[in-house]
């Protein structure tokens, strides 16, 4: 997996701040240069009747020197060593860091949600999920609430590639082998078998055990592919579900999983993906 430029927006909330040692440590690791990209939001008008009423002009040019010295100071006080430049943009947020990921030539991008705390089951945040839905390039998002029980290292140890065996997943195997052999992290495949895939009535032992061994004889096919041998964890249950609950007991650090740059998340992960990133007790790279 080749990165050499990480695009990093910051907001300057401590959400900001607690990723930014995960940044730090991917552009050390892949001897890449970081953007510290933050983006001014017009004022919306404000409406009165049949009015509209637009705010006191906003002197941009002032806020922008403000703005770019506090991002130096950021980069040098969060990204230490690192190659960090700043930029500041005006307008929506998620349209200025897709536009600003494709014109120059940026290779991840890493950014926090404001879906945390008792709000991270129902909000993902617009601008997370946008930019997740309409990136060409990989994103790195860290939605995760801290847990007493779980701390992800900046630097995996142990990273777990969620496939969907019925869609493919080659490609997302490919690149989580290479990112582990990259860290030195141990990785592990997970998959989960679809609830209500069994009709009512017929939910018994054999017949799950049966959609368990025809899962896993996809997932050692795919293995045999891409000439692996790598440890799985294929539970019954909701996408999400399996995979927290894998991340939590194998204390994963990362969480890998599928995205089409053209159709959005791949197979079952397409329509489970937002809950995935939500419920991931660690950062989870879509691809």
């Amino acid at each position: 997996m080749t990165i050499r430029r990480i695009l990093f927006p910051v907001d300057f909330s401590e959400r900001s701040r607690a990723i930014a040692p995960f940044v730090l440590s991917m552009a050390k690791r892949h001897n890449a240069s970081v953007v510290a990209m933050h983006i001014i939001q017009p004022p919306p008008p404000l409406y009165g009747g049949m009015n509209t009423v637009y705010p006191e002009s906003f002197d941009y040019t002032e806020s922008r020197k403000t703005l770019l010295k506090n991002l130096d100071e950021f980069g040098a006080r969060e990204l230490p060593g690192t190659d960090v430049s700043s930029f500041v943009d005006v307008g929506d947020p998620a349209t200025s860091i897709l536009t600003y990921a494709q014109d120059n030539g940026i290779d991840l991008i890493c950014m926090p949600t404001h879906g945390h705390g008792a709000f991270r089951r129902a909000l993902l945040g617009s601008v997370t999920a946008k930019v997740l839905h309409d990136a060409g390039v990989p994103v790195w998002i860290s939605a995760h609430a801290p847990e007493a029980s779980h701390r992800a290292h900046p630097q995996p140890r142990h990273v777990l590639v969620a496939i969907d065996p019925d869609h493919g997943g080659r490609e997302i195997l490919d690149t989580a082998v290479a990112l582990a052999g990259e860290t030195g992290a141990t990785l592990e495949i997970v998959t989960a078998v679809a609830e209500g895939v069994i009709a009512p009535g017929m939910a018994d032992a054999d017949l799950e055990q049966l959609l368990l061994d025809g899962t896993r004889e996809l997932v050692a096919k795919l293995q045999f592919e891409a000439g692996t041998q790598l440890g799985t964890i294929i539970e019954i249950g909701s996408p999400a579900k399996v995979i927290r609950a894998a991340a939590l007991s194998q204390r994963a650090d990362l969480v890998i999983s599928g995205r089409s740059h053209t159709h959005g998340l791949l197979g079952r992960l397409r329509a489970n993906g937002y809950a995935i990133i939500r419920d991931a007790p660690c950062p989870v790279m879509s691809i």
